[in-house]
């Protein structure tokens, strides 16, 4: 055991079930967070390139910026709250070795968030400024990423803990570990992936309204999803590759179930490319999913692989909370139907204004 490794905390239900929700919550996490820097990647790319339907798609795109960023902030905070729960001792003081670049995660959420509404004031009108307004945007997110990226391999990499005695002041970033860039640069091009399934998915909700424009957005990020999609299974071979070799093992025969997550993984990601081929949009979104929540099943093996030896069940102290629990979960179902009836009232008045629009059709087909 490593003497820097602080006791760990009581927890305040049963660990299997802090674990369940965590692995349920997490994957939600990563789709809206991938569909967020996504989206706005592409809608960064269709304003560069500047033609007359990217200029028309993009404003649709960056319409969903705001809904995507309170999904993927709300559902983060979540996640963040179980993996402290269950690896605080691993957790907080690797935030505390990067103190400065974690406390400014809040400040860059803020300014982003900002960009995103000053965005959705200029977006019809295709200026420069925009464009500069949206690299700020992406580039916010990516840091913060990058912030998160850091954090997640700092609390596996003890060793590197040491090096707090002569770096004591909250600046100690995970350069030096091999799996620091693939980590990132799996997610980051799995967001780039999913922004072109969102570009698809809103060509297809586009197509009776705009079949020209429609079928140009689910053309383009279907393209879009499947190359990128490809490249991201080259990234993650090289992810696993630079994984410590007794973790690689347990990947690849070592461990039953690792070893069936990581084939189911890979299965769904060649099928995710057959269905891309084929212009399958809703196919490939289903399997998305399945595999966004396959990969995180993986993360936690790779996780509680790495700190073998570290952390033992047995020694995690148990007090169960019972009121808390049922406080949780009935404000849980209290969020779900609150987010369900905002989604209905949000959906009514595109479904009213669809219906206005009709009558408008056909009166002008009648007298053309």
């Amino acid at each position: 055991m490593n003497p820097l490794v602080p006791q760990p905390d009581t927890l305040p239900a049963a660990w299997t079930l802090i674990q369940g929700l965590l692995l349920l919550v997490f994957p939600l996490h990563l789709l809206a967070m991938n569909s967020l820097l996504g989206t706005a990647a592409v809608v960064l790319w269709l304003r560069r390139r500047g033609g007359q339907l990217d200029l028309a798609l993009a404003p649709r795109l960056s319409a969903m910026l705001p809904v995507l960023m309170a999904l993927t902030v709300n559902l983060g905070v979540a996640s963040l709250l179980f993996s402290q729960t269950l690896h605080g001792q691993f957790f907080y003081p690797a935030a505390i070795l990067m103190g400065r670049f974690w406390l400014a995660v809040i400040p860059l959420l803020i300014m982003a968030y900002a960009g995103i509404y000053l965005l959705k004031r200029r977006a019809p009108r295709p200026r420069p400024r925009v464009t500069l307004v949206m690299t700020g945007i992406v580039l916010l997110w990516l840091t913060v990423a990058f912030i998160f990226t850091n954090n997640q391999t700092m609390m596996l990499n003890l060793p590197r803990w040491v090096d707090y005695f002569k770096t004591d002041g909250g600046t100690l970033l995970n350069l030096a570990d091999a799996t620091l860039w693939p980590r990132y640069l799996h997610f980051m091009i799995a967001a780039l992936a999913v922004g072109g399934l969102i570009t698809a998915l809103t060509g297809r909700y586009l197509t009776e309204r705009d079949p020209r424009l429609g079928a140009y957005a689910e053309r383009l990020g279907l393209r879009l999803f499947g190359r990128v999609t490809l490249l991201q299974i080259g990234v993650g071979m090289v992810f696993l590759w630079r994984l410590p070799q007794s973790i690689r093992w347990q990947m690849l025969g070592g461990s039953m179930a690792a070893t069936v997550l990581l084939m189911m993984a890979v299965g769904l990601a060649l099928a995710i490319l057959a269905c891309a081929s084929q212009r399958l949009t809703i196919l490939c979104a289903g399997l998305l999913v399945t595999q966004v929540f396959v990969m995180s099943g993986l993360r936690e093996m790779v996780r509680h692989a790495s700190l073998t030896g570290q952390m033992r069940l047995s020694d995690m102290p148990l007090a169960w909370q019972n009121g808390a629990l049922l406080f949780f979960v009935l404000m849980l179902l209290a969020g779900v139907a609150t987010i369900g009836w905002l989604i209905r009232q949000a959906l009514q008045p595109a479904a009213a204004a669809e219906e206005q629009e009709q009558p408008s059709k056909q009166s002008r087909a009648l007298r053309s």
